[in-house]
């Protein structure tokens, strides 16, 4: 068992795993370090409103991104591995005018109805330039994702990894830095960080390819769209529940229950992306493996992980709702341990969404149909109406560990049936 252990883990797929896991748990403790920070030199309000425009700068982008950070690692490893090989160079070409165009389209809604976007984006009127700072951080994180997808698809982990971790430990400085902290402050500061590494790593990357850049394929550029139109809505609607619930409690009941709620997401966001870092490996490897014909090792893999994400997933839960207040005042201050009973509800969505994010990255490797984007839809439909129907926070709770539930087993179901054919 042990020689067996050491043969996998010598492997290139798991060698990418153990640096992958490895990075994304350095990841994690650097999200803690931010979120301490500003948890205790914010004021509760601040924090509420950081929380708002936050989540609504994560959809932003990834509405921007426009599903290229799933295209790349799907088509980047078939063109690699087709025969003969195919160049990769008209595909980011293409990619990259895709995620301009949309990105566009998204600033000029954005301003046109700028009086409703400031409320909704950062939870406050009458605040035109936050609202102008927030949208430009959004699509510098678009193409920061860009880097990344482009790195996950050619098997580079080592500097896909290390790029994000390299962002997470430079946007922790200025929130130790600058004497006055505001909402305001932070925000034009992460813009300037991702806006230089963005630039570092994109002008390393086009040394000396600049001309191969401008070989655009009408017929890749419609495959690009095709694949993904289905997945930049799948995108939309998987930022929309994380952002949906602090949207609509900010307009309903203040920045200040928001910032309450905001402490049970928290918790499940501080886990999730340690299930997230599979599905970031098994995209580009399932991929490969559809171009082979090898799809009978690839499935026995992902069953052999679901196995082990359900037992990991009750093992975070079970330490979080035992350490609830411990870790509530570690990790933001004692002002918050208000939210335990809140927190111990919406924990329980780590098992449900750890389901999902095994099955979402396998479940596009080999279906062009976006099925993640119709199951996103019906889960966000339901939060809304569950929302809208529930007066107090702990049936808000429910209803988030409801959606959860429901996410997973849709995508249980999804891969159950296509694993067949």
């Amino acid at each position: 068992m042990l020689k067996l252990i050491k043969e996998k883990l010598s492997s290139g797929m798991g060698r990418d795993v153990v640096w992958t896991f490895s990075i994304q748990l350095l990841i994690m403790l650097c999200s803690f370090a931010i979120n301490k920070l500003l948890a205790s030199r914010l004021s509760i309000d601040d924090f509420g409103q950081y929380n708002v425009i936050k989540r609504s700068v994560q959809v932003l982008s990834f509405v921007m991104l426009a599903g290229v950070g799933i295209a790349l690692p799907r088509y980047i490893p078939l063109y690699r591995n087709s025969k003969p090989p195919r160049r990769i160079a008209p595909l980011m070409s293409a990619s990259f005018i895709y995620i301009i165009g949309v990105s566009f389209v998204m600033f000029l809604v954005c301003l046109l109805f700028s009086a409703q976007m400031e409320d909704i984006i950062i939870g406050q009127s009458d605040n035109l330039q936050l609202l102008i700072i927030a949208l430009t951080y959004a699509f510098i994180l678009a193409m920061a994702q860009y880097v990344f997808a482009y790195y996950r698809g050619i098997g580079d982990f080592k500097r896909y990894n290390g790029t994000q971790l390299a962002m997470q430990l430079l946007t922790i400085m200025p929130l130790i830095l600058l004497p006055t902290l505001t909402v305001r402050h932070v925000f034009i500061a992460w813009l300037f960080i991702t806006t230089m590494l963005v630039v570092c790593l994109t002008g390393k990357e086009l040394r000396g390819k600049w001309p191969s850049l401008f070989t655009l394929q009408p017929s890749i550029f419609i495959t690009l769209i095709k694949y993904s139109s289905g997945r930049l809505v799948a995108d939309f609607f998987q930022f929309s529940l994380a952002a949906f619930p602090l949207i609509y409690i900010s307009n309903i009941q203040g920045l200040q229950t928001t910032a309450y709620f905001s402490v049970g997401i928290f918790f499940v966001t501080m886990v999730t992306p340690i299930f997230s870092f599979m599905g970031i490996i098994l995209l580009p490897y399932v991929s490969k493996a559809l171009a082979r014909s090898e799809m009978a090792t690839a499935n026995r893999l992902v069953n052999r992980l679901a196995i082990t994400y359900i037992g990991t997933s009750l093992l975070f839960i079970s330490v979080i709702y035992i350490f609830t207040e411990l870790l509530t005042t570690l990790l933001f201050s004692s002002d918050y341990i208000v939210t335990k009973d809140l927190t111990r509800i919406m924990i329980l969505s780590i098992l449900p969404q750890a389901v999902y994010m095994l099955y979402r990255n396998t479940i596009d490797a080999v279906s062009v149909i976006p099925y993640n984007a119709i199951f996103l839809g019906i889960c966000l439909g339901v939060m809304v109406i569950g929302f809208m129907l529930s007066p107090t926070l702990t049936l808000y709770a429910w209803v988030y560990l409801a959606v959860s539930t429901l996410q997973g087993l849709l995508a249980w179901g999804a891969w159950a049936l296509l694993s067949k054919k």
